[in-house]
C-alpha cells in the first residue's frame, strides 16, 4: 500500500493512493464514534465532480463487493465523507464556545434508528424490546461495540441457525432485490419487504428526486406512450407534477381521461394535459399519433414560458408495450366503457384530435376485423362493474391471456415457441419495437437542436431526452441456461433486445446531431402475470419504476447527462455504446 502524502492544502492524491486513503476514512470513522480526533484527511480530499475515478476507487475499497451497485457503494462512502467532516465542524464550533457539536446530525439520528431496529426486531441477537430500559438499551449497545464487525457478523449468523434449528425452521436466506445480499445479515427495510434496508433508503431518496420541488420541468414538452395505467400513468403524473406539458397516448382515450381527472390535484394540471388515442397494433395509429402531437406542440407554443420555440418535444417516454395479450371479450369490455365515456366534458376537453379524424379502438387493432361479429351480440349485455363510470380502484393487470376465452389458466409468458399465437408475434415487435423507432425517426428533428443552433456554453447540457422502456429480458446473458429466458415468451424477449438495439444504434447520433440523450431503462419487477405472481408480491411498485424511467432526466437536469446506456436502479447498468 503506497505512503500516503502529508494532508495540507493542495496536496495530490493519486489512484494509487485509494486503498490507503479507504483505510483512514474508516480510521477517521472510528475516531468520530469514539470521541477522538480524526486525521484531517476529508479537510483536503478532492470534490468528486473534479477527481471521480479517485472517489470512485477510494469507494471500492470501502465497499468491495462485485454485487453491490456502483451507486450504493459511492452513498456509503459519501456518508462517511460526510459524518466526519460533521465531526470537523461540531469540533469547530466547540472551539468557538458553541454547543452545535453536541446536537445529533442527521446521519448519526439514522445510524441511531438503525441500531435501535435491528436489536429489537432480532430476538436471536437480543432481548431488547419496546417495553425495555434506557439502561437495557445501552447496555444492549455496548455489548455488541465490544466486538469488531468480523466478531459481530459470525455472532448474527450463530444466533440465527440456533432459532432456525430451535423452531425446525429451513435456513431461509432471502435477498435484496436490488443489491443481492442476504437480508438476514443486513435487515429489511421498512415499506420494502423486498430490499434491505440501505437498499429501501436509497430507492426512496433517488425515487423523490422526480418529484417536486426536486425536479422543475415547467418549461417541458413531453409524449407518454401507454400511459392509461401502470408505470406510463405513474410517469405522466409525475411529469404534470413536475410542472410539463404532457401528451399520453392510449388505445383507450376516454378511459385515461377518466382516469386522470380522479387525481385529487387534477385542477393543478388539467391544462398541461392531452390524451391522444392510438393502437399501436397497426401502423396508421402512431403516423396519426405524430400528426396530432405536432399540432399539439404548435399550439402549446404560444403558452410556454421564455418565448420557447414553437414545435420543440423535450422528452419522449417510448414506454407502450405489448408484453401479454388481452382477451377478446376484456377487449369488448373496455371498447363498451370507452364508448360510455366519450361524451363525458372532462373527455372532450382532455382528448386531443378533431372529432371524427378516424380513431375508434377496435379488437385487435382491427388487425382481424372477421372477429368482430361474433361477440357484437355480447357487447350490448356487458356492464361497467358497480355501474360506475368511475375507475376501478383495483390494480389494473394488462393482457392475462391469449385466446378469446376469459380465463385460459395460461398466459403467454410461460408458453413455449410452438404454443406463441403468430399474431402475439407480430403485435409484441408492431408495439415493443416498430413504433417507438417510428417516433424516435419521425420526432428527433422537434427535439433538441442542432450544432449550428447550440449555444457553446450549453454543449454539454441535455437539451432532449428519449427513454426506451425495455426490461432485462432483452439483454444478452452470459450464461446459456438463464432464468429470464428459460425457453418462455421468446416473442417478448426478441421485442426488447429491438428496443435496446434502437439505443445501441441511434443514441451518438441523437447527441451528437440534437443534443438529445436517449437512453433505455429497465424499470424492475413491478407486474407479473396471475401464474408467475411471486408469494410476497412484485418487490417494487409502479411509483418506484416510474422514478426509474425519469432518472436520466433528473441527472441531466443537474448536468450530469447519461446517454446511450442501459439504466437499472438508478444507475448505469451494461454499456449500450462502447
Amino acid at each position: 500500500m503506497d505512503e500516503l502524502p502529508k494532508f495540507l492544502p493542495n496536496v495530490q492524491f493519486e489512484i494509487k493512493h485509494a486503498p490507503a486513503l479507504a483505510e483512514q476514512l474508516k480510521l477517521d470513522q472510528t475516531r468520530c464514534k469514539e470521541s477522538l480526533t480524526p486525521s484531517r484527511l476529508v479537510l483536503v480530499l478532492p470534490k468528486r465532480k473534479n477527481y471521480a475515478s479517485l472517489l470512485d476507487a477510494i469507494a471500492w475499497h470501502i465497499t468491495p463487493y462485485k454485487d453491490v451497485p456502483p451507486a450504493l457503494r459511492w452513498a456509503r462512502c459519501e456518508a462517511i465523507i460526510e459524518s466526519i467532516t460533521a465531526y470537523w465542524n461540531g469540533l469547530d464550533s466547540h472551539r468557538h464556545g458553541h454547543v452545535s457539536w453536541a446536537i445529533p446530525q442527521n446521519h448519526e439520528l439514522d445510524a441511531t434508528l438503525k441500531v435501535l431496529r435491528y436489536l429489537e426486531s432480532r430476538s436471536c441477537v437480543s432481548d431488547i424490546t419496546q417495553g425495555s430500559s434506557f439502561n437495557d438499551v445501552v447496555n444492549a449497545v455496548k455489548s455488541h461495540q465490544a466486538m469488531n464487525s468480523v466478531m459481530r457478523n459470525e455472532f448474527h449468523e450463530e444466533a440465527e441457525a440456533r432459532l432456525e434449528q430451535r423452531v425446525g425452521m429451513a435456513p431461509a436466506k432471502p435477498r435484496c432485490y436490488m443489491c443481492c445480499r442476504m437480508r438476514s445479515s443486513v435487515g429489511t427495510h421498512d415499506l420494502y419487504s423486498s430490499l434491505c434496508i440501505d437498499c429501501g433508503d436509497f430507492n426512496l431518496s433517488s425515487s423523490n428526486q422526480s418529484l417536486p420541488p426536486n425536479l422543475y420541468l415547467w418549461d417541458k414538452n413531453a409524449l407518454v406512450t401507454g400511459g392509461r395505467i401502470n408505470l406510463g400513468y405513474h410517469t405522466a403524473l409525475r411529469l404534470l407534477r413536475c410542472g410539463a406539458h404532457v401528451i399520453v397516448s392510449s388505445r383507450y382515450p376516454a378511459d385515461a381521461a377518466s382516469r386522470y381527472s380522479q387525481e385529487s390535484d387534477f385542477k393543478k394540471w388539467e391544462a398541461r394535459l392531452k390524451i391522444i388515442g392510438a393502437d399501436f397494433r397497426t401502423a396508421k395509429d402512431a403516423f396519426r399519433l405524430v400528426h396530432i402531437v405536432k399540432e399539439t406542440l404548435r399550439s402549446w407554443g404560444s403558452d410556454l414560458p421564455y418565448n420557447k420555440t414553437e414545435h420543440t418535444l423535450d422528452i419522449l417516454i417510448n414506454n407502450a408495450a405489448q408484453t401479454l395479450t388481452d382477451p377478446v371479450r376484456a377487449e369488448a369490455r373496455a371498447i363498451s366503457r370507452e364508448e360510455k365515456l366519450r361524451d363525458n366534458p372532462y373527455t372532450q376537453a382532455l382528448i386531443a384530435g378533431q372529432p371524427g379524424d378516424g380513431y375508434r379502438p377496435m379488437i385487435r387493432g382491427g388487425m382481424h376485423a372477421s372477429w368482430i361479429p361474433s361477440i357484437e351480440n355480447d357487447i350490448k349485455d356487458l356492464k361497467i362493474e358497480n355501474g360506475s363510470n368511475k375507475p376501478e380502484n383495483k390494480t389494473i393487470s394488462k393482457g392475462l391471456h391469449t385466446d378469446n376465452t376469459e380465463d385460459s389458466g395460461k398466459s403467454s409468458w410461460v408458453q413455449s415457441i410452438n404454443e406463441i399465437p403468430y399474431e402475439d408475434l407480430i403485435s409484441a415487435h408492431s408495439v415493443n419495437a416498430f413504433v417507438p423507432l417510428i417516433l424516435c425517426r419521425e420526432l428527433l428533428p422537434y427535439m433538441g437542436s442542432p450544432p449550428a443552433n447550440q449555444i457553446p456554453w450549453f454543449k454539454d447540457r441535455a437539451q432532449g431526452y428519449i427513454v426506451n422502456v425495455s426490461s432485462r429480458e432483452g439483454i444478452s446473458e452470459d450464461v446459456s441456461d438463464s432464468r429470464s429466458k428459460a425457453g418462455y415468451h421468446v416473442h417478448t424477449n426478441m421485442s426488447k433486445a429491438a428496443i435496446n438495439m434502437i439505443t445501441e444504434t441511434e443514441a451518438g447520433a441523437a447527441w451528437e446531431s440534437r443534443r438529445v440523450a436517449m437512453n433505455t431503462v429497465d424499470p424492475g419487477y413491478m407486474s407479473a402475470a396471475p401464474d408467475c405472481q411471486p408469494q410476497g408480491g412484485c418487490p417494487i411498485g409502479f411509483e418506484d419504476g416510474a422514478a426509474r424511467v425519469l432518472w436520466p432526466i433528473v441527472v441531466g437536469q443537474k448536468w450530469r447527462p447519461v446517454k446511450g446506456k442501459f439504466l437499472k436502479h438508478f444507475q448505469e447498468g451494461s454499456s449500450i455504446i462502447r
